[in-house]
């Protein structure tokens, strides 16, 4: 799956640097380029200020400044011809390579505007996140959460997705905004914890991976609940980049570790996790109460416990550490 390559014919810059790409956008002149650079939404403070001063010198200097700054030219990829012939246009490809390291989003512009955004897996793991997504969208399209995909293809016997490009912006919506989007993912089905779906296939997967001494304490969680759930849609990422603000409200994105059957208060206090741990740098205890602030509902420490639970199982199938989630949870439940 590595050995495809996915360059338009174009001048390539590799940020943050040549060696070690997050992003790698064509900047051949500068529509392409302002397209370009709508792909990197940083968040920390060195990578904004990186995109900020490269996006204004390739926009407003690009002929002058791809002599002084390196770029790369790279030729037509036998991909790219493929989907050039599928659609029956030309287009002008920027690279983005995911955290996870399992999937590459491509860029794709035509015509000087933006065509669509491409998922292509790169392992297994992307396979499997990528069918997740496109059972998502097609859910959730329906019921008009999301928009629908263009195409769901496969290339080499390898299963790619292209979505519709979102207009707007991300960054760090107003908190009742998010509120009111995971609203949107709520479901008319509540249960006790002992008898919700998405609490049962906790337990399915801690028993799969032989994770005893986390059914123990959740064992002891239910034991003190009489309190009932809603099932949700359940994103299973949320976090201000995987949101967009259009002139039509936030709408989500990124659908790889979405549940159908999930519960509420999951995805906002994935959201709250994310923007604590790793914008605001918390440590586990801080981070722990942080979240309890955040969230005003009966019994959130048990919410919270439940989802670290969740994101040690997520951690567990990976084989990556989840110390600072246990940290978490002994101060939450000791």
């Amino acid at each position: 799956m590595k050995d495809i390559s996915f360059f338009s014919e174009d001048n390539y810059l590799y940020l943050p640097s040549m060696k070690h790409p997050k992003v790698i956008l064509a900047v051949g002149n500068r529509t392409v380029a302002k397209n370009a650079f709508k792909l990197y939404n940083p968040f920390s403070y060195k990578a904004k200020s990186l995109k900020i001063i490269s996006q204004f010198l390739f926009i407003n200097f690009n002929a002058l400044i791809r002599f002084l700054i390196v770029t790369k030219s790279h030729k037509k990829s036998e991909f790219i011809e493929y989907l050039e012939n599928r659609f029956n246009t030309q287009f002008t490809v920027s690279v983005y390579y995911s955290t996870e390291k399992d999937k590459v989003v491509l860029q794709l512009q035509s015509n000087n505007s933006i065509f669509g955004y491409l998922k292509f897996p790169i392992n297994k793991l992307g396979v499997i996140n990528l069918n997740i997504e496109k059972d998502a969208i097609k859910l959730l399209s329906k019921k008009e959460i999301v928009e629908p995909f263009i195409l769901s293809a496969t290339y080499g016997n390898i299963p790619f997705l292209i979505t519709p490009q979102l207009k707007g912006k991300i960054g760090i919506p107003a908190e009742n905004d998010i509120e009111n989007l995971v609203s949107q993912l709520k479901k008319e089905s509540k249960h006790k914890l002992i008898d919700h779906p998405r609490i049962k296939g906790l337990y399915y997967d801690l028993e799969k991976l032989q994770l005893e001494s986390y059914r123990l304490q959740m064992d002891l969680i239910l034991a003190n609940s009489a309190e009932y759930y809603y099932e949700a849609f359940e994103h299973g990422d949320f976090a201000p980049w995987n949101i967009i603000k259009t002139h039509k409200g936030l709408v989500p994105f990124d659908f790889e570790f979405f549940i159908k059957n999930g519960i509420e208060y999951f995805d906002l206090i994935k959201y709250h996790f994310q923007v604590g741990r790793l914008l605001k740098k918390k440590s586990p205890v801080p981070l722990s109460n942080y979240i309890f602030n955040k969230i005003k509902t009966k019994n959130i420490e048990s919410l919270v416990a439940l989802f670290l639970i969740k994101e040690i199982i997520t951690l567990e199938r990976t084989n990556e550490s989840h110390q600072f989630h246990d940290n978490m949870l002994n101060f939450i439940c000791e």
